[in-house]
């Protein structure tokens, strides 16, 4: 067996040398470039913390100065920039590695070029979140190593991204602009779950674009284009910055918005109304026609007599000549809604031309790009003593349109539709959708037990669709009356609350098979008592306010399901306590919530474990009768129009229990858009 002899590296000296003294070796591999743009950057970081790495130097020989910069170009390129500035002078003392053999030269010229790995930008963002944990403020790093508050603040926004999101730019599966788009999430769950997507190779970055712009009401708004920021600063509303100044700012209040808007087509309304035209003002144009008119049908020009197409050439250059005066006015100016309502009259004016047994009978106001407002037409059939003299036998296009040309898809209303205030912080997708579920259930046993409330929710809910035209969609309304019946899944009633409802309609449903009858002839032989009973069963059987996701509020149901709860007095606690498959969803910082809400003072709580404390919870409120205030549905709300959309995403946070589980416009007759949108 043979020693092998270890050699020991030379180390090298450490040495002070004066600025002044110090050269740029000939050797060094850049010796020929220039300063590049980065150097005034390090002289502040320079200037904030020194030269962290020592230059290699070696002895100056004749005709250098004393000694020469093998390696640190930059950095001696940033004392120099100090130097010129003033903040140095020739005498600032440089600590340096002297190099003094040849191989100890040799490596000073190549090796910290060729040797060392770049470092990467996530290991810099997760190096400023590391700072920040350390308790070192902005300022302080922002001092340390020359950069700009506002710098230190983007890297810290980006260092407090799920570490899925870190690990994907680090092998280039995602872009920095792409995480700063994550930045701007604040659920970290989400975060990790578009994150994974990314890693496994199949992200699409349209989808996170969604997930973070959603329907923010920003400066770019249409309805901005009108109102401007003076006024909507005026009228109360808050403004936020991009912190990377990559999205438009963002308006917080969009019901402040909507109604300055509303305020200011107020004069080009009263213009139109004055023209003897219905005027309806509306968040957008839709796809369905307000009552008692009808949907403008686009007519070819060829189809056209001789005196309509000359009318119609005349009516658009009265257009285009209104339009080109307005080029310079300023939609912000008090004046500009009144400046603009002649042109929207032209407007009207070419809408009208291909009309002959009918007229122009309504206008819909809605934001548009170009000066904020746009406007769909709609006609009226004329009277039948104005109708003209002669009319084909077979009947015109424009008859046919009206008797097909009904209402259908989106209509226009006023509905007013409130912005649920909940708190669902701290708790998981399945525990809201749980709390959402169990609180439905408690609505439909009250309400089961109310005929007079069921009849108004019933007749209030015919009235919504039949009467104002409102959307029948489920996530609209706490009522479905499609008559479907409530359930999540394949899980079973809960006996004392939906399950003594559905036990009653199981003894109506043998009554009805006893008798013979069909179900319209068995109904009209029950006595009203009966009928009003049964109504109210079937009623609050259709009712569905869960929600699976706490991203994901029903406000609109929500409203109504407050109303109902009022109506029939709901208190859940009357038929029902939490039980185990209830509390067991609950972490047990939540369960000890709960205990809190309850006013339990007990000790041994916070030692007991998860299964445990579920059952001492659960005998806690059985004993007084109590349910949590989260399944109350007639909790205060924030009221918002439906025109008014709400734009603040819903926060969706996580908190894990201690096994770490968490538990578009109607087609005009002639395109009758308004250039003023051109």
């Amino acid at each position: 067996m043979t020693d092998t002899q270890t050699v020991s590296p030379t180390p090298m000296d450490e040495i002070t040398v004066r600025l002044g003294d110090l050269g740029l070796a000939p050797e060094n591999l850049r010796f020929q470039e220039p300063a590049d743009d980065g150097v005034p950057q390090l002289a502040e970081t320079v200037l904030a913390a020194g030269v962290l790495i020592p230059p290699i130097v070696r002895a100056g020989r004749k005709g250098e100065q004393a000694f020469m910069a093998l390696d640190g170009r930059r950095r001696r390129f940033s004392l120099l920039v100090l130097r010129d500035r003033g903040d140095v002078d020739d005498d600032y003392p440089v600590v340096c590695k002297l190099a003094v053999t040849k191989a100890q030269q040799a490596a000073a010229i190549i090796l910290p070029n060729a040797e060392v790995a770049p470092v990467h930008i996530a290991d810099i963002i997760g190096a400023i979140g590391k700072l920040r944990k350390a308790k070192m403020d902005t300022g302080g790093i922002a001092r340390a190593l020359g950069y700009a508050e506002l710098e230190i603040k983007r890297l810290e926004a980006l260092s407090a991204v799920h570490p899925s999101v870190l690990k994907a730019l680090r092998l280039g599966r995602l872009t920095l602009k792409q995480v700063r788009l994550f930045a701007r999430l604040p659920d970290k769950k989400q975060q990790a779950e578009v994150a994974q997507t990314a890693l496994d190779g199949h992200f699409h970055d349209y989808q996170l674009r969604n997930m973070v712009e959603g329907d923010r009401a920003t400066i770019n708004d249409d309805r901005f284009t009108l109102v401007g920021m003076d006024r909507y600063v005026a009228a109360g509303g808050r403004v936020s910055s991009d912190l990377f100044g990559e999205l438009p700012d963002c308006l917080l209040d969009p019901e402040v918005l909507q109604a300055a808007w509303r305020e200011r087509v107020q004069p080009i309304a009263d213009h139109l109304t004055a023209e003897g035209l219905t005027v309806f003002v509306g968040r957008d144009a839709g796809f369905g026609v307000p009552d008692g008119f009808f949907r403008l049908q686009h007519v070819w020009e060829r189809d056209l007599g001789e005196d309509q197409v000359k009318a119609l050439a005349d009516a658009r250059y009265e257009v285009t000549r209104l339009s080109s005066e307005l080029q310079d006015l300023d939609p912000w100016s008090d004046a500009a809604p009144a400046a603009m309502a002649p042109v929207f009259s032209a407007l009207m004016a070419v809408a009208g031309v291909p009309l002959t047994r009918s007229r122009v009978g309504a206008v819909l106001l809605t934001p548009s790009d170009g000066f904020g407002v746009g406007a769909t037409f709609y006609s009226v059939p004329l009277p039948i003593d104005e109708l003209p003299d002669e009319a084909e036998e077979d009947g015109d296009d424009e008859e046919a349109a009206l008797a097909t040309g009904g209402r259908y898809g989106r209509g226009h209303t006023d509905v007013e539709v409130p912005h649920a205030d909940v708190d669902v912080a701290g708790s998981s997708h399945v525990l809201h959708e749980t709390r959402t579920d169990v609180a439905t259930r408690g609505l439909i046993r009250d309400l089961a037990d109310d005929p007079g409330a069921a009849l108004t929710v019933l007749v209030a809910q015919l009235f919504k669709q039949l009467a104002l035209h409102s959307s029948s969609s489920i996530e609209e309304s706490a009522s479905a009356i499609t008559a479907t019946a409530y359930r999540r899944g394949t899980m079973p009633p809960i006996a004392a609350l939906d399950g003594e409802v559905r036990a009653r309609l199981d003894a109506r449903r043998a009554d009805y098979k006893a008798s013979g009858l069909r179900p319209i002839p068995w109904v009209e032989t029950l006595p009203h008592g009966e009928k009003m009973a049964l109504m109210a069963e079937l009623t609050a059987l259709s009712l569905n306010v869960r929600e699976a996701r706490t991203s994901n509020l029903r406000h609109a149901a929500r409203a109504e399901a407050a109303e109902i709860a009022a109506l029939c007095g709901a208190d859940i606690a009357a038929h029902w306590t939490p039980d185990d498959a209830f509390l067991a969803v609950h972490s047990k910082k939540q369960l000890l919530e709960l205990l809190e809400e309850m006013t339990v003072e007990d000790d041994r709580a916070k030692t007991l474990k998860k299964g445990d404390l579920v059952a001492f919870v659960g005998e806690a409120a059985a004993e007084r009768q109590w349910a949590p205030a989260a399944l109350a549905w007639d909790r205060p709300v924030l009221v918002e129009t439906e025109d008014g959309a709400d734009d603040e995403a819903e926060e969706d946070s996580v908190e894990a229990d201690d096994d770490g589980e968490a538990p578009a416009p109607a087609p005009g007759a002639v395109e009758a858009e308004t250039p003023l949108a051109a």
